[in-house]
Parts: structure tokens; C-alpha cells; sequence
């Protein structure tokens, strides 16, 4: 397949452009345009005419190039199988979220670029799906029309009204907020908004959302703010309170200890593997109730070292884990309820 650099593509567009135009330029013309000579304006012209069926015409009257079908249109921009292959995979990834508006609309658009793609390049999709993959252990269902009102919020800068229920307090609230940014994080949806009730940025879950309504009035976004930096002291997505920074030491021994340095958890994560094959993790975070529920998942293959402050609620948790377990009539009482 014949590939070139990005300067050749931005070519071949100003080219068709100029056709396009109606004011007939000629060779000359054209390379006064793009700064570059005749023969390099003549191999375009034939690029276009030879490989891509360009409906090109020269009128000696006016002395330039046309098109004889208006409706001619460039083809999508020639692609790899590798870059195609990244599209398939990410199709796939946002397959794993149920109800997604566009799931459908990439998986057309993959289709049509694989349709588009040179005859020397043959691609089935169908076998790929069955080469390659990507899979989440859950996935939340999210209301299509929900999604579809929440990004043309984000992109539109439109407040919102929302009924918003918390899992934790178990109750909904009637609120407005300025949505600032939708992203996923470890294959849940996120919106991060401006609260009015709270008069601060907050973090949603787009799933919990149980009612959204246009207020008809607009926002401007603070120009300094990204999402990644918005979340940068959260181990997840709670970044904790401006300023407030824990440092936290967490030592691994047993199975955990040889494979978890291969991963990064967090950007501010620094690993030391101990004369006995311990590993200890460090963390500067804003919150520690993420961490926490982490530190508790390993069992007793994790010790929380520091601070203090998170050391005593998993200790507390696992002696309230300890206590369930440790009587049997529990087990027994929860199975007759």
C-alpha cells in the first residue's frame, strides 16, 4: 500500500480545494499556492487522476485544471493495517459500556475506512474480531439518551439540571452543575462538573444521573483545567480536598510482592523491593479512601506502613472482618434471612 508523509496528504487536499474552486489553476498557480515547483504539481495532479480517479480537465481556453463532476470527492485518508487494527481495538473497548451512543457509529466508520482502504490491502474484520480482543470484568449499563445529553453539554458548555442519586447516603438531590469533562477511568464513566449546590468541582457518575434537564444558560470552563491534573492526588477518581496530600507507604510480601511493581497505580508511585522479596509502593495522594479499599483487597499480603491515619481504619476494617467471619452462627443466621 503506497504510504506517504503528512505533507503529501496536505497537498493532495489544497489541490483538490483549488479544482474544487472554480477558477481553473493551472500547474503554475498551483505551486505558487504550495511553494513548490511545476513537476512536483503535475505528479499531484496525476496522483489524483491515476490512483484516485480524480474527474480532472484541462480547458486551454482558461488556461487551468477543473473537475467535470462536481460530486467527486477525495477518498478517506490511506491507513495501515496497524492503524486500522488500533481502530478495531478501540471499537471494541468502547463496545464493554452497554447503551453507549457510539459504539455503532465507530464501528461503521471502521467499516467504511476498511472499505476505503487500497485493492493490494485486503482486511476482514469479522476474522480480526476473532484474532483480537479487549474485555473488562464488568460493565454498566448507561442510558443512550442520557450520553447523548451529557456530551453536547460538555462540548456545547450548557448547564444542566440533575437529579443525582448517592449510593452512600442512599438518597437523590436536585442540583446544577457545569460539565467540565466526561472521561472513563478503569471502565466506568466519569463526569467532572462544577457543583453549584457544592461550590466546587465534583466528580459523577453518569449511571447514578436519574433525571437531566437543560437550565438554558451557558458556562465558560476555567482554562486551566484538565482532567488528568484534576484527578492527579487520586488513586481512583476521589482526588481529596485542594492541598491535602498523604504520603502513603504500603509493603507487599508473598505472591503480590513479585508482580505488582510491573504495573503503575498511580503517576507518583516509587517502588523498593527489600533483601527478603518484599516490595513497598509509596504514594502521595489527596485521598485515602480509595487506597484504603486497595490496601484491604490484598489481604494480608499488604501492610499499610504510613500514615498513621490509614494504618488504624485497615486495621479497624480487617478486625470487623476478622469478628464476622470468626463466628459461625453468622453464616448461619444471614442464610435463614
Amino acid at each position: 500500500m503506497w504510504k506517504a508523509t503528512r505533507p503529501f496528504w496536505a497537498r493532495i487536499a489544497t489541490v483538490d480545494r483549488l479544482v474544487r474552486s472554480g477558477s481553473y489553476p493551472n500547474a503554475r498557480t498551483i505551486g505558487e499556492e504550495l511553494e513548490v515547483c511545476r513537476r512536483t504539481v503535475m505528479r499531484d495532479l496525476e496522483f489524483l487522476r491515476d490512483r484516485w480517479g480524480a474527474p480532472i480537465a484541462y480547458d486551454p481556453d482558461r488556461n487551468g485544471y477543473f473537475y467535470t463532476d462536481d460530486s467527486f470527492r477525495l477518498p478517506p485518508v490511506a491507513m495501515t493495517q496497524g492503524e486500522l487494527l488500533a481502530l478495531v481495538l478501540a471499537e471494541q473497548a468502547f463496545r464493554q459500556y452497554r447503551g453507549a451512543p457510539y459504539g455503532p457509529d465507530l464501528a461503521r466508520a471502521i467499516r467504511k475506512i476498511a472499505e476505503g482502504l487500497d485493492g493490494a490491502v485486503s482486511i476482514d474484520l469479522g476474522e480480526w474480531a476473532d484474532d483480537f480482543s479487549i474485555r473488562v470484568t464488568t460493565a454498566e449499563s448507561i442510558d443512550p439518551a442520557l450520553f447523548l445529553e451529557l456530551t453536547a453539554a460538555v462540548r456545547d458548555r450548557r448547564r444542566l439540571a440533575i437529579r443525582y442519586w448517592t449510593p452512600a447516603r442512599d438518597e437523590e438531590t436536585t442540583r446544577e452543575i457545569d460539565p467540565y469533562h466526561l472521561g472513563s477511568v478503569d471502565g466506568r464513566w466519569y463526569l467532572a462538573a462544577f457543583c453549584h449546590a457544592r461550590g466546587a468541582i465534583r466528580t459523577f457518575v453518569p449511571a447514578r444521573i436519574r433525571a437531566v434537564a437543560a437550565t438554558g444558560a451557558t458556562f465558560d470552563r476555567p482554562d486551566g483545567f484538565r482532567f488528568g491534573e484534576y484527578l492527579k492526588g487520586a488513586f481512583g477518581v476521589i482526588p481529596g480536598a485542594p492541598g491535602e496530600v498523604h504520603r502513603v507507604r504500603l509493603r507487599f510480601t508473598g505472591e503480590p510482592a513479585r508482580y505488582l511493581s510491573d504495573r503503575t497505580w498511580h503517576p507518583s508511585q516509587t517502588a523498593h523491593h527489600g533483601d527478603r522479596g518484599e516490595l513497598d509502593l509509596g504514594f502521595e495522594l489527596g485521598s485515602l479512601l480509595e487506597i484504603e479499599r486497595w490496601a484491604l483487597s490484598w489481604g494480608p499480603d499488604c501492610e499499610v506502613l504510613e500514615p498513621p491515619e490509614l494504618r488504624r481504619r485497615v486495621a479497624a476494617a480487617a478486625k470487623a472482618a476478622a469478628t464476622l467471619y470468626s463466628d459461625p452462627s453468622n453464616a448461619l443466621r444471614h442464610h435463614r434471612e
